[in-house]
């Protein structure tokens, strides 16, 4: 059975307020750490894709490759990412992950996980391994698309 436009509606819905309200118990952390959400977001996809050049770096934030140098800018005097060139083309800088970004990282998604913890407690074993599947298969088919 193929799902109705209504029922994409509000799986759509459901799954953004899913990820408003996760956004937002990592803000809070963000906040205490003077760290904004693109720059957490930056960090992370240097965790994830390892040193990025700008332009990299604002291809998977979607920004102009000025707005990731400003970016970058913030988050050097910040001491959360280095600038190194690259060893086999010195024209080439990448961004590299310093501890106190990978701090960061660690203390926002830590909180998250505390918190989705404290919900999943309410489900019982096969509740939370049906959500589970079934979150793992949505995220598999979107990464093929």
């Amino acid at each position: 059975m193929a799902p109705t436009e209504e029922l994409t509606k509000q799986l759509e819905e459901t799954l953004r307020r899913a990820n408003t309200v996760l956004f937002k118990r990592g803000r809070s952390i963000l906040i205490g750490m003077e760290i904004s959400a693109l720059q957490f977001n930056a960090l992370l996809c240097i965790r994830e894709f390892g040193p990025l050049t700008m332009g990299e770096l604002g291809k998977h934030l979607f920004v102009a490759c000025s707005t990731a140098t400003d970016l970058a800018d913030r988050m050097e005097r910040a001491q959360l990412v280095e600038r190194v060139r690259d060893n086999n083309d010195r024209r080439v800088v990448r961004l590299h992950l310093l501890s106190k970004g990978d701090h960061v990282l660690d203390a926002v998604i830590a909180e998250r996980q505390s918190f989705i913890g404290k919900v999943l407690r309410d489900y019982s074993g096969q509740e939370y391994e049906e959500l589970y599947r079934s979150v793992d298969l949505l995220a598999q088919r979107m990464e093929l698309k």
